[in-house]
């Protein structure tokens, strides 16, 4: 089969929502320790407030981020 392209239509990445940037890192950690290939070591970002997350690639190069979001993030009123 064809490795993953995120450039193609459908699928772009998937994303799982961690209880902590603890959680973040230790995911990012395990990657390593795995031999994986991490896109963007855990940082911040301005997705929503507090957002920390950490995006890597499966053995097809499917990108996989795992996040983490304090609250209700975007959805807070």
């Amino acid at each position: 089969p064809e490795p993953f392209d995120q450039y193609r239509a459908g699928l772009h990445h998937l994303c799982f929502r961690a209880r902590s940037r603890e959680d973040v890192d230790a995911v990012a950690r395990a990657v390593v320790e795995y031999g994986g290939r991490v896109v963007h070591p855990p940082q911040d970002d301005d997705w929503a407030p507090g957002y920390y997350s950490v995006l890597f690639e499966d053995p097809c190069g499917t990108r996989l981020e795992v996040n983490h979001v304090p609250g209700k993030g975007n959805l807070a009123e």
